[in-house]
C-alpha cells in the first residue's frame, strides 16, 4: 500500500500475516489519503494500530526527553467508514505511564478520549498506549485509529 508506513512483529503466533500479530501503521504520505481494499481510508500522517491473535496488544509509546508538566491527549476511533468491517471496531485501549495503567476504554463501533491535563513526568518516563481485541475477545477487523497528541509545558 503505497504512502503507508507499518510495524509489526513475526510471531510464531500469527504467522508472517502482520494482521494476525498486530500493528502500528501510519499514513506517511502528507498530502492525499491512502486507501485499504475499501477497508479504511486514512489521513495524511493519521496512525491506526491494530490487536493480534490472542488478544497481543499493539501500542504506540512516547519516552519523555525532559521532565516537566504534560498534557496527554488520544482519541481514538474505527478506522473504517460505516457498513465496511473496519467501521465496526471493537476494541479496548488504555493509557499507561511506566506501565501502571491510568485509564482505560472500549471502542465498540464508536469513539472514545483519553485526557490527562499537567501531568508530571520525568525524563525517560513512557507513556504507552495499547490496544486488545475488545468485548467481543475478536481481532477480526479492529482497525483503529489514534490521534495523539502530547504537549510539554517546561
Amino acid at each position: 500500500m503505497s504512502g503507508f508506513s507499518l510495524w509489526t512483529t513475526n510471531t510464531t503466533l500469527g504467522g508472517e500475516n502482520f494482521v494476525n500479530n498486530g500493528f502500528v501503521g501510519i499514513n506517511s504520505n502528507s498530502q492525499t489519503n491512502v486507501q485499504h481494499l475499501n477497508e479504511f481510508s486514512l489521513k495524511p500522517n493519521q496512525l491506526v494500530f491494530h490487536p493480534g491473535v490472542n488478544n497481543a496488544h499493539a501500542c504506540i509509546r512516547f519516552t519523555v526527553p525532559s521532565a516537566g508538566f504534560y498534557d496527554v491527549e488520544g482519541v481514538f476511533f474505527s478506522a473504517g467508514p460505516p457498513g465496511t468491517p473496519n467501521g465496526y471496531a471493537t476494541t479496548d485501549v488504555h493509557l499507561s505511564i511506566n506501565d501502571v495503567e491510568l485509564r482505560s476504554l472500549w471502542i465498540n463501533q464508536n469513539s472514545g478520549m483519553l485526557i490527562f491535563r499537567q501531568i508530571y513526568l520525568n525524563v525517560g518516563d513512557n507513556v504507552q498506549f495499547e490496544i486488545g481485541w475488545g468485548q467481543n475477545k475478536n481481532y477480526g477487523s479492529d482497525t483503529t485509529a489514534a490521534n495523539i497528541i502530547i504537549v510539554a509545558y517546561n
